[in-house]
């Protein structure tokens, strides 16, 4: 069953796959300049909404990735990042936007007789990618 998609990355839950995340966290930020002023407390002044920020858990488990390795799956992950891939991200049926990669962190924490990866958590870090304003 389809949980959602970022971009080619489709996450998923099935009887031969799990990939998929957990602990979806979303950042709204705003942009705010701050003015010192001497003798006075500092001026704040809004200057208007900041990038959304999501992150996004995800547990890979050798054996439930139909075949491929976690390597693989992370290989894929680091090339969009390095091309500056920019995906819609998808929850369930809901759009959330375009997002960019912005980074990625990985953590193997079980290893195969070869040294193969079997057990990684890795999070996405996605920004939200807003087309060009017009000046």
């Amino acid at each position: 069953m389809k949980v959602g998609a970022f971009g080619d990355i489709v996450f998923e839950v099935s009887d031969s796959v799990i990939r998929t995340f957990r602990d979806f966290q979303k950042t709204v930020p705003a942009r705010w300049a701050v003015h010192e002023i001497l003798g006075h407390e500092p001026a704040a002044e809004f200057i208007g909404p900041g990038q959304n920020e999501i992150s996004l858990p995800v547990t890979l488990n050798a054996l439930f990735l139909d075949g491929k390795s976690i390597e693989d799956e992370i290989e894929v992950i680091e090339k969009m990042a390095a091309e500056g891939a920019v995906g819609t991200l998808v929850v369930g049926e809901r759009v959330i936007g375009k997002f960019y990669l912005d980074s990625i962190s990985e953590t193997v924490s079980h290893f195969g007789g070869r040294g193969e990866f079997t057990h990684a958590e890795i999070t996405l870090s996605l920004k939200h990618y807003a087309e060009r304003a017009s000046l």
